[in-house]
């Protein structure tokens, strides 16, 4: 939803960290990942099975806003990637509003965190005492309420393990590299340690924040052990002390998204996920947490980033995917159609240049494939949120064939926030 993304593994996990190094160079760090990072130039960041028993919450949440927001989710949805300094930015949103209003966009996924940065003012005291809090939406009830008026669905993204702020404060959170130092990956991002409950709690308690300010939906973002660096030298303190000394990567990443998706839940909301798209095409997890089953298991919907860039010259036997942006969508996304018949499986598509020119052709493309296949939802990531009025259609193709089968606890449309409730409105 948002640093550039780096979501694709080609056939190798060698050769993943070396095209992982190698995107992140073209694309910026920070506020835009796209899902997890994909690599157009970001915009700037602005100033400056059983689950473990769960911790208790010893920090503070900002107060809910007094108005209380509806929004209905749509039949199928459609939606771009913002940074929180575009959504905050009143003059950028009336363009995109006014742009959305002109087609079938009908979603926005807007950054809450990233890298660790908070972009809304949350009262987390963790967030607040590693200086991680950075006001780019000074007033989201603002935002909400445009939001609301224009039918537009917001969802929160929240980057997960991925944070330069919490480890610099209290490097005993953090992935180590041994004697106490933080690690690093390639880029010289720090991440948090999956196994350390404390982390689990304080990202609870931004998905809370979200939940308080008026998102009726989570989308989590690079839950996931790191994999782009030296892995060989990465330590895990929290391990000693979790309550499954068996569990694999993959078993600690399915835990924590159950521990999350209770809290989402909880409140009537919808909750997704980013993964990367590749995964499908294998059934080993790489050791990073995302084994395709478990991963997916906890939430409503999942986002694979099917960047057609991100794929190696000859996987799925096309030569260069980047200029067959038709033909690699259909076939990655197919795998997820074999693999997770009843999963509701909403793709992150690209709306970026990277080697190849990407517009309206290219984009049609491949939402026409993800279309043939069932699934009638998108996501368009550009990190520096620039989409042209003619990427897509004013009403969209009709489906060529029957839309996917509704997600866990989706069968509701009009969603209340904060304390979401869902309006029992069966689907058409």
């Amino acid at each position: 939803m948002p640093q550039s993304r780096f979501h694709f593994q080609p056939v190798t996990y060698a050769a993943l960290a070396i095209m992982l190094a190698t995107l992140y160079s073209c694309s910026s760090g920070g506020a835009a990942t796209g899902s997890e990072d994909a690599s157009t130039p970001k915009v700037a960041k602005g100033p400056a099975g059983k689950l473990p028993s769960k911790p208790a919450n010893t920090e503070t949440k900002a107060a809910p806003p007094a108005h209380k927001y509806t929004f209905e989710r749509p039949k199928a949805v459609k939606g771009i990637y913002l940074t929180a300094w575009s959504a905050g930015s009143s003059t950028k949103m009336a363009k995109v509003l006014d742009m959305i209003d002109k087609n079938e966009l009908n979603a926005v996924v807007i950054d809450v965190r990233d890298t660790g940065d908070m972009y809304w003012k949350t009262g987390i005291k963790l967030a607040d005492e590693c200086k991680a809090t950075m006001v780019a939406i000074p007033k989201p009830d603002a935002l909400f309420q445009s939001l609301e008026k224009h039918k537009v669905w917001p969802i929160a993204r929240i980057a997960c393990f991925r944070d330069n702020w919490v480890p610099k404060k209290h490097p005993e959170m953090a992935v180590q590299s041994g004697g106490g130092r933080v690690w690093r990956d390639r880029s010289g991002h720090s991440w948090l340690d999956p196994y350390n409950k404390k982390n689990w709690e304080y990202l609870a308690q931004t998905v809370e924040f979200a939940l308080d300010a008026g998102f009726p939906e989570v989308q989590l973002d690079y839950v996931r052990f790191p994999s782009e660096g030296k892995s060989s030298t990465q330590v895990f303190p929290g391990k000693k002390t979790y309550p499954d000394q068996k569990a694999k990567p993959e078993d600690v990443i399915e835990q924590f998204a159950n521990f999350i998706g209770e809290k989402v839940h909880a409140r009537g909301a919808l909750y997704s996920s980013d993964i990367f798209g590749i995964i499908s095409s294998t059934r080993k997890d790489q050791g990073i947490g995302q084994a395709l089953e478990k991963v997916a298991g906890p939430f409503d919907v999942i986002s694979p980033m099917v960047y057609p860039s991100h794929f190696a010259n000859g996987e799925y036997g096309i030569p260069n995917p980047d200029k067959a942006p038709y033909a690699i969508i259909k076939k990655s996304l197919t795998d997820y159609k074999k693999r997770l018949p009843k999963k509701d499986v909403r793709p992150w598509l690209q709306a970026f240049s990277l080697r190849a020119h990407y517009g309206r052709a290219e984009v049609q493309a491949q939402i026409k494939a993800a279309r043939e296949l069932g699934y009638n939802e998108y996501l368009l990531w550009n990190a520096a949120n620039r989409y042209a009025e003619g990427l897509v259609d004013k009403d969209g193709a009709k489906p060529t064939s029957a839309s996917a089968p509704p997600a866990k606890g989706a069968t509701t449309e009009k969603v209340s926030t904060p304390a979401s409730k869902v309006t029992e409105t069966p689907k058409k």
